[in-house]
C-alpha cells in the first residue's frame, strides 16, 4: 500500500513515505539497514524488518482498510494498535503497510475490486492466490528478502491461508489476550491480530515478544503426547505426492517428539450431532446450526462498526454531498446484509451459537489439561490443489459457512501453519512444472500458545522444519523441468 519511515521529530510516530518509482506508479519503499542490531539496548527484534496489515492504526499513517473511500474518509491516524506498538518496541523496524481485501470480508477474487487489486503470489506460475484476507502481509513475506515478518489478522483463516498459500510460519493466537483496539472489526469475537514469518527463529522470536506479560498458561514441563486428527477434513487425492509429504510428516513429528503412536481421529459432524450441541429434537446437524454464524455477525458488526459511520463521514466530503462510499462488491453485499432485518433478527442467536460451539469445542474436542496444558495437539492441514483461474470476476457472495479451519476462530484457540515441502504441479500457463508450497496446522487449547512455539522450536532442532526462501521456490531445487 505505502512505505512508511519514522518521525524524525515525534518519538513512536511515522510518516507516509510519498515517492513512487517514476513512470510505474509503484510506492518507493526505504529498506532500513540491519545495523540497529549492534546497538548495545537493541531489543530482541532489532535488525528485523516488518511490514504490517493495512487494518492496523499506526500513528501518523491513515488507515485504508483496503478501501479507497475508507482512506479518503479519514485522516491520519493518532495512536498505534498495541501489537505493532510491542513489536517496535522490541526494534523491529517497519517498512510499510500491505494491501488487504477491503475490511477483511473474504477471500481474494481478483478482477473484481473496484478499490485496490489484490496482490498475486510469486509461489510457482505466479497465477496462485495469496489466500485472505491478510493477503498482502503473505504476499510480502513470501516475495521479499528483506522483509522478515508481516503482522496480519485471523478471523476465520486470515492469517493461517496467506501462510498456506505462501508456504510461510503464520501465528493465530487465543483469542482475548491482545487490545484489538485500533484493528478494524470484522468479528470482535474472533479477531485476533496475528503475523507470517519464513524462518522458524525469527516466528518463536516474535512469539516470545507477543506473547511476554499475556495471561497464558506457562509453557509446562511435559508436552502434550497426544495428537489429534479430524476425519472428515478434505482430503487430498488430486495431490498424492501432497498427500504422502502430510503423512510422513506427521509420522516424523511423532517420532521426533515421542508422541503416541497412535493418534486420535474425531469426525467433526458425526461428533456434534451424536453430542446433540443444538441441545433439539431431533438433535440438528453442525451445518444447518453454524449455517449463518459467520455471515450474521461479520455483516451486522461491518455495517455497525465500519459501514454506518463511514457512510455518515464520507456523505459530508467536499464534492462527494450525500453519496454513498463506493467499495467493493462483497462489501457492500455485506453493508446490505448487515441492515436486513432478518439478519438483524437472527444476529443474537447467530452470537449464542459461536459461544455453545466454542464451549463444546473446549470442552470436549480441545481440552486443556494440568499436566501438558493442552490434552491434544490437532495436526491437520490447509493444502489443496493449485488454483487454475488468476482472474475470478465471480458474484460476489458473503463470507459464511463453516470449515475445520473456523473451529478455532469460534472456541478462540490458537493454531500455527508450518511448511513442511513443496510438490511439483503441471501449469496450464507456463506450460512446465512448476512447485507448490505443502504446509500443516497445528492447534492445541486455548491459552495454551506457548506450546506451539515450543514445537517449532523442538521441530527445527530435528530438522523437520526449516526456513524457506523468498520467490518462486520456498525450498532449493537442483532442477526445475
Amino acid at each position: 500500500m505505502e512505505g512508511s519511515i519514522p518521525d524524525s521529530k515525534v518519538a513512536d510516530k511515522h510518516q507516509q513515505l510519498h515517492v513512487s518509482l517514476p513512470g510505474a506508479r509503484l510506492a518507493h519503499i526505504i529498506v532500513p539497514s540491519k545495523l540497529a542490531s549492534t546497538n548495545e539496548n537493541a531489543g530482541p527484534l532489532a535488525g528485523l524488518r516488518f511490514a504490517v496489515k493495512d487494518l492496523f492504526n499506526i500513528n501518523g499513517l491513515k488507515t485504508s482498510g483496503g478501501s479507497r473511500s475508507y482512506y479518503q474518509a479519514y485522516g491520519y491516524q493518532n495512536y498505534t494498535t498495541e501489537t505493532v506498538q510491542l513489536t517496535l518496541d522490541a526494534g523491529a523496524s517497519l517498512v510499510g503497510k500491505t494491501k488487504t481485501i477491503a475490511f477483511a470480508l473474504g477471500a481474494p477474487r481478483n478482477g473484481m475490486e473496484v478499490d485496490y487489486p489484490d496482490p498475486w503470489s510469486s509461489r510457482g506460475d505466479g497465477y496462485q492466490n495469496t489466500g485472505g484476507s491478510s493477503s498482502g502481509s503473505g504476499a510480502a513475506v513470501t516475495a521479499y528478502e528483506w522483509i522478515d515478518f508481516a503482522l496480519g489478522s485471523d478471523t476465520g483463516g486470515s492469517i493461517r491461508f496467506p501462510a498456506r498459500y505462501g508456504g510461510l510460519y503464520g501465528y493465530k493466537p487465543t483469542h482475548g489476550i491482545f487490545n484489538i483496539t485500533g484493528i478494524l472489526v470484522a468479528i470482535a469475537e474472533q479477531d485476533t491480530p496475528g503475523f507470517l514469518a519464513r524462518s522458524p527463529e525469527i516466528f518463536t522470536r516474535v512469539g516470545a515478544v507477543w506473547t511476554a506479560d499475556k495471561p497464558l498458561a506457562p509453557l509446562p514441563a511435559t508436552l502434550p503426547r497426544k495428537v489429534l486428527h479430524y476425519a472428515d477434513q478434505p482430503t487430498n487425492v488430486s495431490q498424492p505426492e501432497a498427500a504422502e509429504l502430510i503423512e510422513n510428516f506427521f509420522a516424523a513429528m511423532t517420532s521426533a517428539l515421542d508422541l503416541d503412536s497412535n493418534p486420535t481421529t474425531i469426525n467433526m459432524t458425526d461428533a456434534f450431532l451424536t453430542a446433540n450441541v443444538s441441545e433439539t429434537n431431533p438433535p440438528e446437524v453442525m451445518g444447518d446450526f453454524l449455517r449463518y454464524v459467520y455471515s450474521d455477525q461479520n455483516s451486522v458488526q461491518c455495517w455497525d462498526k465500519i459501514g454506518k459511520p463511514l457512510a455518515e463521514v464520507y456523505a459530508q466530503i467536499p464534492g462527494q454531498i450525500g453519496a454513498f462510499p463506493p467499495v467493493d462488491p462483497p462489501v457492500n453485499i455485506s453493508f446490505a446484509d448487515g441492515q436486513n432485518a432478518t439478519t438483524r433478527a437472527r444476529y443474537p442467536e447467530s452470537q449464542r451459537r459461536r459461544q455453545v460451539f466454542g464451549d463444546w469445542f473446549n470442552k470436549e474436542i480441545l481440552p486443556t489439561n494440568d499436566e501438558t496444558c493442552s490434552e491434544y495437539i490437532i495436526a491437520h492441514t490447509y493444502h489443496g490443489p493449485p488454483n487454475t483461474i488468476k482472474v475470478d470476476p465471480a458474484t460476489a457472495r458473503l463470507t459464511g459457512g463453516w470449515y475445520d479451519g473456523v473451529y478455532t476462530n469460534y472456541a478462540g484457540a490458537p493454531e500455527i501453519v508450518v511448511p513442511i515441502g513443496q510438490v511439483h504441479y503441471w501449469s496450464a500457463y507456463t506450460q512446465r512444472l512448476e512447485w507448490q508450497p505443502v504446509t500443516v496446522a497445528l492447534g492445541v487449547a486455548k491459552g495454551c500458545d506457548l506450546v506451539l512455539f515450543e514445537l517449532v522450536d523442538r521441530l527445527a532442532e530435528k530438522g523437520l522444519l526449516k526456513e524457506v526462501l523468498p520467490g518462486v521456490v520456498a525450498y532449493t531445487v537442483e532442477e526445475r523441468i
